[in-house]
C-alpha cells in the first residue's frame, strides 16, 4: 500500500504546484513586456519614448519597433523630423482583462504578481503620428532702398 500512497502524494504535489502557478494568469498569458510599433507620416522621423521622465528608447528612422516593459504608467512619444513640427503623443496604458482570471482561479496572489510585473497592463500595439510641415517664417516684402529705383 505504501507505493500507492507515494504515487498519490506525488500527484497531489504536482497538482498543487501547477495550481500555485495559475494565479498569475496575465503574467503567464500576456507577458510583462510587449512590442510597440511606431510609425510617422512622413516616414523617416526620430521618435523618443519616455515614461515618467525615464527614456525607454528611440526609433530612428521610423517606422520601427521597441520592446517595452509593461507598466500602469502612460508613454510619451515625441517625434521630430527636419522641416516638420516636433510633436508629442501620450499613449495610455490600459488594464487587461486577463487579470480577472486571477480572482476566479487564485485570488489576490495572482493579482499582486500581475500588478508587480506590469502584466495586467498593455500599450497600443501601434503608435502612428502625423507630423505637420513647419510653417516658413513671415514673408517680408522687399522695399527698395531710399533713392533706389523700384523694379
Amino acid at each position: 500500500m505504501a507505493p500507492d500512497t507515494d504515487l498519490y502524494s506525488m500527484k497531489l504535489a504536482g497538482v498543487l504546484a501547477l495550481t500555485a502557478l495559475l494565479p498569475a494568469c496575465a503574467t503567464i498569458l500576456e507577458g510583462s513586456s510587449q512590442d510597440v510599433a511606431i510609425e510617422t507620416a512622413p516616414p523617416g522621423a526620430s521618435c523618443s519614448v519616455d515614461r515618467k521622465g525615464e527614456h525607454l528608447g528611440t526609433v530612428a528612422p521610423t517606422p520601427g519597433t521597441l520592446k517595452l516593459d509593461k507598466s500602469r504608467h502612460d508613454l510619451a512619444v515625441t517625434c521630430s523630423k527636419p522641416g516638420y513640427v516636433t510633436a508629442t503623443l501620450v499613449q495610455p496604458s490600459k488594464f487587461v482583462g486577463t487579470t480577472f482570471l486571477n480572482l476566479i482561479v487564485g485570488g489576490g496572489v495572482g493579482f499582486i504578481v500581475d500588478a508587480s510585473s506590469g502584466a495586467n497592463n498593455a500599450y497600443p500595439k501601434q503608435v502612428r503620428m502625423d507630423l505637420a510641415p513647419a510653417m516658413p517664417g513671415p514673408v517680408v516684402p522687399m522695399v527698395p532702398a531710399y533713392g533706389a529705383p523700384a523694379s
